[in-house]
C-alpha cells in the first residue's frame, strides 16, 4: 500500500504544483484587467491558445470566467497548501487534497461538458483538460483513503498514569 500511496502523493503534488503556477500566471489573464501580467506571460497564453485551440481561454464565456475566479480564490490556495502538506508530510493534507480534488472535478465536469458538447474540442485540447479530471479523482481518493496513522483524541496521559475513581 505504501507504493500506491507514494504514487498518489506524487500525482497530487504534480497536479497541485501545476495549479499553483498556472492559475495566477496564465488562467488569471482571462479575468484580470489587461496589463497586469508581463509581456512574456501574455505571449505564452497567446501561444497556448493558438497551439491547442483552446477557445475557452481565448474568449472565455461567462461560466468559464466564474470557474477561473473560483480557481483563483479557492483552488489556488488549496493547491499551495496541499503541495506544502505533501512535501512536509502534514496530517491535514488529506483534507486539503480532498477539497482540492472535489472542487477541481466539479469545475472539470462543466468544462469537459462544454468541450464535448460544443464539437469544438480537438484531441490535443482534450489531452490538456482530461488529465486534470484524472488528477482530481486521484486527489479525492488520496483524501478519502489516507493511509497516515491516526491518533485518538483526548488526553495525552496514558491509561497507566491516570488515577482511578472509586
Amino acid at each position: 500500500m505504501g507504493v500506491v500511496s507514494a504514487a498518489a502523493d506524487l500525482a497530487v503534488a504534480v497536479f497541485s504544483l501545476t495549479i499553483a503556477v498556472a492559475a495566477p500566471m496564465i488562467d488569471a489573464q482571462s479575468v484580470l484587467p489587461p496589463g497586469l501580467h508581463p509581456a512574456p506571460l501574455v505571449e505564452l497564453k497567446r501561444w497556448y491558445d493558438a497551439e491547442y485551440g483552446d477557445y475557452l481561454m481565448a474568449r472565455p464565456p461567462g461560466f468559464f470566467r466564474g470557474i477561473i475566479c473560483l480557481e483563483l480564490a479557492f483552488q489556488w490556495p488549496l493547491a499551495v497548501a496541499t503541495l506544502y502538506g505533501i512535501l512536509t508530510r502534514r496530517r491535514w493534507v488529506a483534507t486539503t487534497s480532498l477539497m482540492t480534488g472535489v472542487s477541481t472535478l466539479t469545475s472539470m465536469s462543466a468544462i469537459l461538458g462544454e468541450l464535448l458538447s460544443s464539437g469544438k474540442a480537438t484531441p490535443k485540447l482534450l489531452q490538456v483538460y482530461v488529465p486534470f479530471a484524472a488528477f482530481a479523482v486521484i486527489a479525492i481518493l488520496r483524501g478519502l483513503c489516507s493511509c497516515s496513522p491516526r491518533t485518538t483524541t483526548g488526553s495525552s496521559v496514558g491509561p497507566s498514569t491516570r488515577k482511578k475513581r472509586v
